[in-house]
């Protein structure tokens, strides 16, 4: 018997607007590269800012997932939360998200300037959970 429990989109967009770090996956090469960012929601988009790169290179315009989790070891207990869609980056000829967006203060941990916004529109958000075995 699974005790895997899969987790509502409602409830999958709570676990996403309440963190503000996650990892970003997307295809370099034809092999999957998996970055730590630091992101914003925007409705159900995942938002984030990068500088040039990889991310902006390769993943624009492709597809990408993010995920984000949780797990209590001592209970072997956790959830996970998956975003799959489509990469844009948003310019300032896209006045209102431009400005939308930069009120979501997305403040990364890494250094840099992290100039581009970039979001991933959704096209699956789905989730699981590993209830604590009782």
């Amino acid at each position: 018997m699974t005790r895997i429990q899969m987790l509502t989109r409602d409830h999958c967009l709570e676990l996403l607007r309440a963190d503000e770090v996650g990892r970003l996956a997307v295809v370099v090469g034809g092999g999957p590269v998996i970055f730590p960012v630091n992101y914003r929601m925007d409705g159900e988009s995942v938002v984030f800012r990068t500088d040039p790169g990889l991310k902006l290179d390769q993943g624009l315009r492709a597809h990408g997932c993010f995920e984000i989790d949780h797990f209590d070891r001592a209970t072997r207990s956790g959830w996970s939360v998956v975003v799959a869609g489509r990469l844009e980056e948003v310019t300032h000829y896209e006045s209102k998200a431009w400005e939308r967006l930069h009120a979501l203060s997305v403040d990364p941990w890494a250094a840099g300037t992290k100039e581009h916004w970039v979001r991933l529109v959704p096209s699956r958000i789905t989730g699981r959970r590993v209830p604590a075995a009782g």
